[in-house]
């Protein structure tokens, strides 16, 4: 049995983006990522971690102890390391070595684009449709109506669409009006060279696949530290020009077909810092419920708290 029916057999599956999922996945999404990832809470590879231990063990040291005293000397040294790597500033830069859980917390908290697209996930499953329709009516005309569903790079996305050409990091989909938001998420990092085109790739994909309707109007929104410099046009003709310079490596982003959803796509950007001002702004303007207060508040909150919004620190 492949992987891809292992994990539909044990959690389920979606066959359209309009499949609402409930806002429990973004937890579930997230012991995913740690699970997937165990450097995050090992603080550095799981291959890594294995050979220091059989580093110690294998010592000359340990030629004639056994193995109470083997595991009380590992334990002694892991403790040292741990004690070593172990910052007390929030925003200390050192990111790396063996680490004990609250510095593995840390990490993933102010510094961890990963983490951050996590609480992304859950803070979009929770947002109200009203809000949604607010949000993206900045950058691309539509009617608002209908319900939004939206989905993580999670393994029943990844299971369900079968797409393995690309990550995507957030999308939001309303059916009625037939819009494909995809959610770009960053730090204080840059767009990928490849970036526009493998997404291009991605709405190709689940058109094929029947997980959106056609003639979906499709949005690739970066949501970042910086907005983006240059407009659609001179993007994608950087990444085209990449792309020309090593053809065979990137002949599936060249095909005419590809080039067709390019000139159907849009592009735009925002900041932390002004997805936080619309949000304010929106709370301001309409009445809302406490529980959607709650939830812009504290997604605030947690934003403020990132590493990248305290460069100067």
């Amino acid at each position: 049995m492949k992987a891809a029916e292992k994990y539909r057999r044990v959690f389920g599956s979606i066959s359209h983006l309009k499949d609402q999922l409930s806002w429990t996945i973004g937890l579930t999404n997230m012991v995913e990522f740690l699970a997937w990832e165990p450097q995050r809470i090992l603080g550095i590879t799981k291959k890594q971690y294995v050979r220091q231990i059989i580093e110690w063990v294998a010592h000359p040291d340990m030629k004639d102890k056994n193995i109470e005293e083997i595991e009380q000397s590992v334990i002694k040294k892991l403790n040292t390391k741990m004690h070593e790597s172990e910052q007390l500033e929030t925003y200390s830069t050192q990111t790396t070595g063996i680490c004990n859980a609250r510095e593995a917390v840390r990490r993933v908290k102010f510094f961890s684009e990963d983490y951050l697209n996590k609480e992304f996930d859950i803070f979009l499953s929770l947002c109200s449709d009203v809000y949604l329709d607010s949000f993206y009516q900045q950058f691309i005309t539509f009617e608002p109506s209908g319900l939004w569903s939206t989905h993580g790079n999670s393994g029943i996305f990844e299971f369900s669409a079968e797409l393995k050409a690309m990550y995507m990091d957030n999308l939001a989909y309303n059916h009625q009006a037939n819009v494909l938001i995809a959610n770009e998420l960053k730090l204080a990092g840059r767009k990928n060279p490849d970036q526009i085109l493998k997404y291009c790739v991605m709405y190709e994909h689940l058109l094929e696949k029947g997980f959106i309707d056609k003639g979906a109007k499709f949005l690739l929104l970066f949501i970042g530290g910086n907005a983006l410099k240059h407009n659609k046009q001179t993007l994608v003709d950087r990444e085209l020009a990449l792309c020309h310079k090593r053809p065979k490596k990137y002949q599936h982003l060249l095909r005419p077909e590809l080039l067709e959803i390019v000139d159907h796509l849009q592009v735009a950007s925002i900041t932390w810092s002004a997805l936080i001002e619309f949000n304010q702004r929106y709370l301001a303007e309409n009445e809302v419920s406490q529980v959607e207060q709650k939830l812009l508040q504290g997604f605030h909150q947690s934003l403020k708290a990132k590493s990248f919004m305290h460069l100067d620190v």
